[in-house]
């Protein structure tokens, strides 16, 4: 399998031929195959349509949430959304919305999808588990932060919801991150993914916000990664791009210094796995290395650790505080309610 096929399974075919098209103008050749592409484009097509009809949905009761990552770049940095779109919507909304949406989401058929988990359970204080409609075609994130640990140190909930920017989408006028936000919240989920396969989607947004046009305060972005404990991560994630090709200048030198002393061996053998499309697949200890090293500063690399630890004691299922399955183990039908009204109702079925 040659580096665009990979390329093309990592980031879905129809965003592979969007980003190789230049270089296939100019070598005069094709790197996939047109019906691949064209049947990735389909599904593509099926998808947005399925978002936007819920996003209209969502928009019509009038409830402030924020379309955050994919969702909002298909609609604002891609010339078609069907180059971009993926399987699911990431909603960010205030935590005193959060039960409304709740509601209104699963009186509308969506319930949460219980996807297998690590050993230590699930860790992040910003989302929750997938809800998924019933139909089984739509998935939505719902974010109270707008990315976990230590995004939210430096990038709160209202600084994104006063920042944002209002896009035109199939006829509703919603809210998505400035471009300042949009950047950050693609450096911290690119950490977070440890530079991995599931990275590489983040880093095509992030060459494609430079290539936007658009300006970017940088001053607020790199101010804010230090506030908020993931500069050496943002800088890693610049410094690679520049290795993959990025100009000179695109960035502040600040921001893409080479990682140097410890941190160096780590980082040539991220640029290798990038280069390759990660032909070979990373050991633990290598993504270990990488988390420890290159993803995070010391002090929230202790952050997880204490967490997964604490997980191992008390594991949490990824679901809203006092809200229970859609259907337990005795038979009782869930809801988002408080875990007294739930206790009683198990009683009573009991």
């Amino acid at each position: 399998m040659d580096d665009a096929q990979r390329f093309a399974d990592l980031v879905t075919p129809a965003l592979a031929a969007h980003c190789l098209e230049a270089a296939e103008n100019r070598l005069g050749k094709s790197f996939l195959k047109a019906d691949t592409v064209k049947q990735s484009l389909l599904i593509n097509r099926f998808n947005g349509g399925v978002q936007r009809r819920w996003m209209k949905v969502i928009a019509e009761t009038g409830m402030p949430v924020v379309y955050l990552k994919g969702f909002a770049f298909a609609h604002s940095l891609y010339p078609d959304p069907d180059i971009s779109t993926i399987g699911d919507i990431d909603i960010l909304v205030r935590r005193a919305d959060l039960e409304g949406l709740l509601a209104f989401l699963t009186d509308n058929g969506f319930e949460f999808d219980l996807l297998p988990m690590a050993p230590w359970g699930f860790i992040s204080d910003a989302s929750f588990m997938p809800l998924v409609s019933a139909e089984g075609d739509c998935s939505i994130d719902i974010h109270v932060q707008p990315d976990c640990y230590p995004a939210y140190r430096s990038l709160a909930v209202e600084d994104v919801f006063e920042n944002s920017t209002l896009q035109m989408i199939a006829g509703a006028e919603v809210k998505i991150p400035c471009i300042e936000h949009a950047m950050l919240l693609c450096l911290t989920n690119a950490a977070k993914d440890k530079f991995g396969v599931f990275s590489v989607r983040k880093l095509v947004d992030i060459w494609m916000l430079l290539r936007s046009g658009r300006p970017i305060d940088w001053d607020v972005v790199e101010r804010l990664a230090a506030s908020g404990s993931f500069l050496k991560p943002a800088r890693v994630v610049f410094a690679l791009l520049h290795r993959l090709g990025m100009p000179k200048g695109a960035v502040p030198e600040s921001l893409c210094p080479v990682p140097s002393g410890l941190l160096a061996r780590p980082f040539e053998r991220l640029v290798s796995d990038y280069a390759s499309m990660f032909a070979t697949e990373p050991t633990a200890m290598r993504v270990f290395e990488r988390e420890m090293l290159l993803c995070t500063e010391s002090g929230v690399a202790l952050h997880n650790t204490g967490l997964r630890l604490k997980g191992l004691l008390r594991r949490k299922n990824g679901l809203p505080e006092g809200y229970s399955p859609p259907l337990d183990a005795m038979g009782c039908q869930g809801s988002f309610a408080p875990l007294a009204v739930i206790a009683s109702r198990r009683l009573s079925t009991g």
